[in-house]
């Protein structure tokens, strides 16, 4: 992240010297850099889509007529190949690395979801043989809820509307862009939750309820981000609510922020959960905040005791709403971090992840009003370890990539770098592609105003609970709430 004096070459493997122009920012070998570069007279553009995504919306995707060639710039065309993520995707990505094994260049490939679906996508690439950090260039089409990759990649958080009509000129438009799109690097870090061998449990949303898994560990890929506290709370309540709608979904989101945060003698408190996290792999590695309990008052201590501790990759949350790590920010741990740990910029490609903490849940949503967010750390690999129960149970949530999870007795935690994928970024201005995401016919406005007003109404609720105002409570209860089938929590 900080810039180092331009040199006119490095030195690569096999004493080669290659040009910086074909290095990632953090300084590593950028695959087949130059290949990614070139402009084939004939593009193969692969397009996996999620149909279950988006209200359904990427049901559209698989009604466009095949093959679907697209006429590009300077005499050039572009064959898109579209297939169903979860029907059978193995053909795909079999005729992928058909070609990228031929032509010995990375071939674009497009997920259409919400941000799981690049690494849902990426797993099954793998399985098929195929090397996706050399071989696969990923977009995205945004038909999730938050959509944070896919803004991060310039490429919006709307889902795109009227797909197939004027004979599919949407998506024209889209395979346009996707060929002229830049290529950057992405990081993806491995998180390792373990819980009690005997005690513990991890249990994950199942319609309205949920149910515990058979294994003891979760081990799964991070391209986002990764947070542990009352938001992830937040989170599983969101789940056991969800709807198709994408709008409508931000309404339950701010009103479980709401309802949650009312319970306060459950609030999550990251400094009752974690007892020590460290800048390594393992307790023996340095501190970057513990418990001073028996220990002479010799470690950093977090600042105040947050409801949650997050590890962003992208500085992009809720789709948009928070972007918490601001250097302008201030410190979370007492003595304040050296500058080096955190006086530097976010980048999602370049070897390092930013820790954060968050006084409350509120701050996602007053996150441009008022950023609160503060600086842990920036760096990785981290290890944590959680305090237990000793009288009973402990009770921890968290969030992997948008999926959550509630931990009973965990134990301790690794987040690692795993590798480096190649992402299409959009250089189109966001005004331009913004307009073209939104051809067709608006929402209906009763629809966005229920959205605005939940955020309003989740932002103000914050606000009055901490200076004890519960006149906006009755309010919300007994308008909006109730209007939604909603009640108010005993």
């Amino acid at each position: 992240k900080l810039k180092r004096a331009a040199r006119p070459s490095l030195v690569g493997p096999r004493g080669i010297a290659t040009p910086i122009s074909q290095r990632w920012p953090d300084g590593s070998l950028a695959p087949d850099s130059s290949a990614a570069m070139m402009q084939p007279s004939v593009e193969d553009i692969f397009l996996f889509v999620n149909p279950s995504s988006g209200g359904n919306k990427g049901q559209d995707f698989l009604q466009v007529p095949q093959p679907f060639v697209t006429d590009l710039e300077e005499g050039r065309t572009a064959t898109l190949h579209i297939y169903s993520l979860p029907d059978n995707p193995d053909e795909g990505f079999r005729k992928l690395k058909e070609i990228a094994d031929r032509t010995k260049m990375p071939v674009r490939c497009v997920v259409g979801g919400g941000d799981g679906t690049v690494m849902w996508a990426d797993c099954v690439a793998t399985k098929n043989g195929i090397d996706t950090s050399k071989q696969l260039i990923y977009g995205i089409i945004p038909l999730g809820t938050g959509n944070d990759f896919s803004r991060v990649a310039g490429w919006g958080g709307k889902n795109p509307k009227n797909v197939l009509k004027n004979d599919c000129r949407l998506l024209r438009d889209m395979v346009k862009w996707w060929s002229r799109a830049t290529v950057r690097p992405h990081d993806v870090w491995e998180c390792h939750v373990e819980v009690d061998d005997e005690d513990g449990k991890i249990m994950k949303v199942k319609g309205v309820g949920e149910e515990v898994i058979p294994e003891k560990e979760i081990k799964g890929p991070l391209i986002n981000y990764f947070s542990i506290g009352q938001e992830s709370k937040v989170g599983v309540e969101f789940d056991k609510h969800r709807t198709k709608s994408q709008s409508c979904n931000l309404f339950v989101y701010a009103w479980q922020g709401i309802t949650q945060e009312m319970d306060c003698m459950n609030q999550q408190r990251v400094g009752d959960l974690i007892s020590s996290m460290h800048a390594g792999t393992g307790p023996e590695d340095p501190f970057i905040f513990g418990n001073n309990e028996g220990e002479d008052g010799e470690l950093p201590e977090l600042v105040g005791n947050p409801e949650s501790l997050m590890f962003l990759n992208v500085n992009s949350y809720a789709g948009g709403a928070g972007q918490f790590w601001q250097l302008d920010g201030s410190m979370g741990t007492d003595p304040a971090p050296e500058e080096k740990d955190v006086n530097v910029q976010s980048e999602p490609g370049d070897g390092r992840l930013e820790v954060v903490t968050l006084p409350s849940v509120a701050n996602i949503a007053l996150d441009k009003v008022a950023h609160e967010a503060k600086r842990i750390h920036s760096g990785g690999p981290y290890y944590l370890e959680f305090f237990g129960n000793d009288e009973g149970e402990q009770h921890v949530y968290c969030e992997i990539d948008g999926e959550f999870y509630h931990l009973v007795n965990p134990t301790c935690c690794h987040v690692r770098y795993l590798k480096k994928l190649q992402v299409l970024q959009n250089t189109v201005p966001t005004d331009a592609w913004k307009d073209l995401m939104q051809k067709g016919k608006a929402l209906p406005a009763d629809i966005v105003d229920t959205a605005k007003n939940a955020s309003v109404a989740f932002a103000q609720m914050t606000q009055d609970v901490a200076t004890g105002m519960v006149g906006s409570w009755q309010q919300v209860t007994s308008g909006t709430g109730e209007m939604m089938g909603f009640k108010r929590p005993a």
